[in-house]
């Protein structure tokens, strides 16, 4: 189960990316994206757009430091890629905007500090399919490579730390956890309060769980 993305994720807006400073690879991803169909300055929405695909590009990287096997969930974050349709451009046949948040997301990880044996397999299986999957893929793969290869900066530690949870927060999600859990099934549950190791906000989580599951007249016990 991966979880809720407005538990883990707070969206940005373009210029929480950095796209001006000249030590951000952002601005690189920018500059490139400006040159590809879907995204050039003459294409709709592409603020937007552009906006969009840095943020699932970034959600995608704090999945990855937080599940225990993240290059097995490539099929998923194409899925997550591939929801997002934008009528009346280049994107909306969306495999074209998938391949280029994979992209973006193998130089995330390689710019991160805290990368580790699971993002490098993550970028491994990225690196692969980017390769194989199709000629315009690896096209796609190529420029990022041609053009992001050679920086040499590094993200800030933490860039890619889930957002901390309050009550507000949690508040503000309205979020049904009976949905999110599968009718409050307890492997679902265990897995999705282990992703809180400090006790104050996996405890907001089990609370709000607790509240939802009282008002619903379950039974059971919550498995922790």
């Amino acid at each position: 189960m991966l979880v809720v993305r407005g538990l883990l994720y707070k969206e940005k807006t373009l210029d929480d990316f950095d796209i001006d400073g000249d030590d951000s690879i952002f601005k690189k991803f920018f500059e490139l994206l400006l040159t590809m169909d879907g995204t050039r300055v003459t294409d709709l929405n592409v603020e937007n757009n552009i906006t969009s695909m840095f943020n699932d590009a970034c959600y995608i990287c704090t999945v990855a430091m937080i599940i225990k096997r993240p290059a097995l969930q490539l099929g998923y974050f194409r899925e997550l890629c591939n929801q997002k349709t934008f009528k009346g451009t280049y994107y909306s046949t969306n495999e074209a905007r998938a391949d280029v948040v994979l992209c973006m997301v193998y130089f995330l990880l390689k710019h991160c500090s805290e990368g580790n044996d699971k993002t490098k397999n993550l970028m491994s299986v990225i690196d692969t399919n980017l390769r194989e999957r199709s000629r315009e893929s690896y096209d796609r793969y190529e420029r990022f490579f041609n053009v992001c290869n050679s920086f040499d900066g590094m993200l800030s530690p933490g860039y890619f730390n889930k957002i901390t949870i309050t009550p507000e927060v949690l508040e503000n999600m309205n979020t049904n956890w009976k949905t999110i859990t599968g009718n409050f099934d307890k492997k679902q549950l265990s897995e999705l309060v282990s992703y809180w190791k400090d006790p104050h906000q996996r405890n907001l989580i089990i609370d709000a769980i607790e509240e939802e599951l009282n008002s619903s007249l379950f039974d059971d016990d919550l498995p922790f």
